[in-house]
């Protein structure tokens, strides 16, 4: 199996890989940080609309949406390209449920719903997120909110950008099992802002309690959409968690590199080296269970057992190289002006997202038992 990118999908990571790193900065992350804390609350902080506005001018941000809806007709690993972009670069945007949920339409959704949102996601005028947690219970495949007559009712937690998303895809179980249902966040019936809390990587993330909430079917009335829409979110937290290690990783090899102790540098110490090296196997291990994870999924073939491969190690071996990157730093890694402590704390966020390390292997488990 051949990994290396295409034409067009090494020009996604390329163009997102410029846009990013011309227009977020030091500067800028710590001002983003500092309006989290302001009495006025955090709604719609933790968000740069000017890189987002700039993402959707080139076309990234509906890289993988149809292009008779305006996206760039690209597949699941121009996705997964896009969201390593924005680990390398931490940059806080609702890049992953926006791209998952709108993704989800273009595949679920009937011409009505297509027509009426995907546009607006395209062009970045209109956000989407999921809604797929419930509180204690981690079978997100079998989810516990129902839908009865048209209206949802149960809680959902840990919502990303449900401040600033005009609609929800979410999980709910109706008359015939498990499906995907579509919610506008204006509607009746839902309480969004009496609970917000924040992920260790400082983002606001929600609970949202429905109560009668209108919600439309996306989807057919059986369990492949809820399947396939948590089969993309574990990718695309993969994805994102590559960028994440990649990044601390070559940030500690330049310190250590330049950074001297006993007249040379750290790096020509043994075990500085060594260890080093092991997360290099490591971070090679991510990109390989994920960009497999990505390809299948592109394919429209069966990826939970790569997808959950994928996971460990992007939250198993991924807490290995924060660890590392992070001790090879000594002080100056925790430092609010040196970027390695936010790739630390994105690499907390996304390890435990969706499971971590050892509820990914009671999962793969679980599948070869049954296979």
């Amino acid at each position: 199996m051949d990994f290396t990118l295409d034409e067009a999908q090494q020009a996604v990571a390329d163009l997102a890989d410029q846009i990013m790193g011309d227009r977020l900065d030091m500067e800028r992350l710590l001002a983003i940080e500092e309006a989290l804390d302001r009495p006025s609350g955090s709604r719609g902080a933790w968000f740069d609309a000017d890189l987002w506005a700039s993402l959707a001018t080139a076309g990234l941000v509906g890289i993988a949406l149809g292009e008779d809806v305006g996206g760039g007709g690209l597949d699941a690993v121009a996705l997964a390209v896009l969201l390593r972009a924005q680990g390398n670069h931490v940059a806080p945007l609702p890049l992953l449920p926006h791209g998952v949920a709108s993704l989800a339409v273009d595949q679920f959704g009937n011409d009505r719903q297509r027509q009426r949102l995907l546009p607006g996601c395209a062009d970045g005028s209109h956000i989407l997120t999921v809604a797929v947690q419930e509180y204690l219970d981690d079978r997100i495949r079998e989810p516990g909110a129902r839908v009865v007559d048209g209206s949802l009712h149960g809680t959902k937690i840990v919502v990303e950008a449900a401040d600033l998303a005009g609609h929800a895809v979410v999980t709910a179980t109706g008359d015939d099992g498990p499906g995907l249902f579509l919610v506008d966040l204006s509607s009746g019936g839902i309480d969004i802002g009496r609970t917000e809390g924040r992920s260790t990587r400082l983002e606001p993330v929600w609970q949202l309690d429905f109560d009668g909430t209108p919600a439309e079917p996306l989807g057919g009335a059986d369990a492949a959409p809820v399947d396939w829409l948590v089969d993309h979110l574990l990718m695309a937290i993969c994805a994102t968690q590559l960028g994440v290690t990649e990044r601390a990783l070559r940030l500690t090899a330049e310190y250590t590199s330049e950074r001297e102790q006993f007249g040379r540098p750290l790096a020509t110490f043994q075990a500085v080296t060594q260890r080093l090296a092991d997360q290099f196997v490591n971070v090679g291990g991510i990109r390989l269970a994920t960009l497999s994870a990505a390809w299948r999924l592109a394919q429209g073939l069966d990826a939970r057992e790569d997808l959950l491969i994928a996971k460990w190690w992007a939250s198993e071996r991924a807490t290995e190289v924060a660890h590392a990157t992070q001790h090879c730093h000594g002080g100056m890694g925790v430092a609010k002006d040196y970027p390695l402590h936010r790739y630390t704390l994105w690499n907390k966020h996304l390890t435990t997202s969706l499971g971590a390390g050892t509820q990914s292997l009671r999962a793969l488990g679980s599948l070869l038992a049954e296979a």
